[in-house]
């Protein structure tokens, strides 16, 4: 079998069980491009090396592309196709300094607020569909891509729940959301009906004026431009500017510090919170519990009280 060959099987055996996969296939097309439509027993470690280490800095996109090979490779060992991985013992390890960031409530604010820019004969993103798309990113703590693949049947605003279809880690689920939140879709759906919806009602829920769906790219850089009008910036210094999917990073902060001020079990509610994101373990719901002030103010405000109790019976 060919390199070409394998790699076309491969894509189709993923797409096929519901993997999204657009990342892992562009690395995989690109590694054929480089390496050639070789047979499959002539892929060498150093040819393998070479494509992941690319050129200049370290990036943390060597190791990206080092997994996704890694994948590949075991799968074709797996089917018998491969004796043993040509890829080195080891893969890249660059240091992990990226940190999300977390909107504040009045940036947020400043962010809906400043919908509007999006009003112009250029724009394919309506004003009311990109704030729609805020909100439902926030408030129900989507990724964009989950907000994007949204069909009209997958939201149920009679009951108020999400229908969120075979995302990240091949999982679904059901997204119940709040009352404001369901009346904000509502209002848009009076505005998407009157587009035009080809598949009928598995059209795409949020899209252009021609009901085309919004892609993934197009709604980062109108993210950009809205961003940089709202004035919401990291210092010039940093090398990460806030990003869409930071919506969702901040939905999970701030649902954390309410359940602070409820006085919630925390650690008994994570579980919860995990499974409302769709992370299928705790440890991917953790990367997003970035310590604010505010959410530090409210532990510390927790462990006071704790501490005040245990004083107390000790004194009893």
């Amino acid at each position: 079998m060919s390199l070409v060959e394998a790699v076309n099987n491969y894509l189709t055996l993923k797409r096929s069980m519901g993997a999204v996969f657009s990342a892992d296939a562009r690395i995989l097309r690109s590694f054929a491009c480089a390496i050639g439509d070789v047979p499959l027993d002539s892929i060498d470690r150093e040819a393998c090396q070479a494509f992941c280490r690319g050129a200049g800095e370290p990036t943390r996109f060597w190791e990206r592309k080092y997994y996704s090979l890694r994948g590949f490779f075991s799968y074709l060992i797996a089917r018998g196709h491969l004796t043993a991985s040509p890829l080195p013992d080891a893969g890249p390890r660059i240091p992990r300094t990226f940190e999300g960031y977390v909107f504040s409530r009045d940036e947020l604010q400043r962010l809906l607020d400043g919908t509007p820019i999006m009003e112009s004969a250029r724009s394919r993103v309506r004003p009311v569909t990109f704030r729609t798309l805020i909100l439902v990113l926030y408030g129900a703590g989507l990724r964009p891509g989950e907000a994007l693949r949204l069909r009209c049947c997958d939201v149920d605003l009679a009951d108020r729940v999400l229908a969120i279809w075979d995302t990240k880690f091949f999982k679904s689920r059901f997204v119940p959301v709040g009352a404001e939140l369901a009346n904000a879709l509502h209002h848009y759906w009076t505005v998407r009906q009157h587009r035009p919806l080809p598949m009928g009602s598995q059209s795409t829920f949020f899209a252009t004026e021609t009901g085309h769906r919004i892609s993934l790219g197009m709604i980062e850089r109108a993210f950009v431009r809205l961003r940089e009008h709202a004035g919401i910036r990291r210092p010039a210094a940093d090398r990460w500017q806030p990003r869409l999917h930071d919506l969702r990073r901040t939905f999970a902060v701030h649902r954390l510090i309410a359940w602070y001020r409820e006085g919630a079990d925390v650690q008994a509610c994570l579980p919860l919170l995990a499974t409302y994101l769709g992370h299928i373990n705790l440890s991917g719901t953790q990367t997003y519990l970035t310590m604010t002030p505010e959410l530090l103010g409210e532990a510390s405000r927790r462990f006071e009280r704790y501490a005040s109790i245990v004083e107390e019976n000790n004194h009893a």
